[in-house]
């Protein structure tokens, strides 16, 4: 028996602010399981801070954020030992060992 897609990524209405920058202003989208998916736009149009908050990284003003079916505003550790970023730079202290690195990803 063949199963359809499933959702892996669920987002809806989601919504963050700055200050008075309103900079997510509700974005909605799905990512099937083995979709590749593509979040484009101009500079400034809030691509990094609608993945960070998919990723966990930040907190959303609103909206619903799913990810493997767990939302991240509770921060399920579950969730956090299944994902996997790469990052386009390097955003830790450079003389850390591999080891160092991942022992950081627990603390959170």
């Amino acid at each position: 028996m063949t199963r359809g897609p499933q959702v892996a990524v669920q987002v809806e209405a989601l919504s963050k602010s700055y200050g008075t920058l309103q900079a997510v202003r509700q974005v909605s989208f799905e990512v099937d399981h083995g979709e590749v998916f593509a979040l484009l736009g101009v500079n400034g149009a809030a691509k990094t801070t609608t993945v960070e908050i998919s990723e966990g990284s930040h907190a959303r003003d609103a909206g619903a954020v799913s990810v493997l079916g767990h939302d991240w505003a509770g921060r399920p550790r579950a969730l956090r030992k299944r994902r996997a970023i790469v990052l386009q730079e390097l955003a830790v202290e450079p003389n850390l060992t591999v080891r160092e690195v991942l022992a950081l990803g627990d603390e959170s």
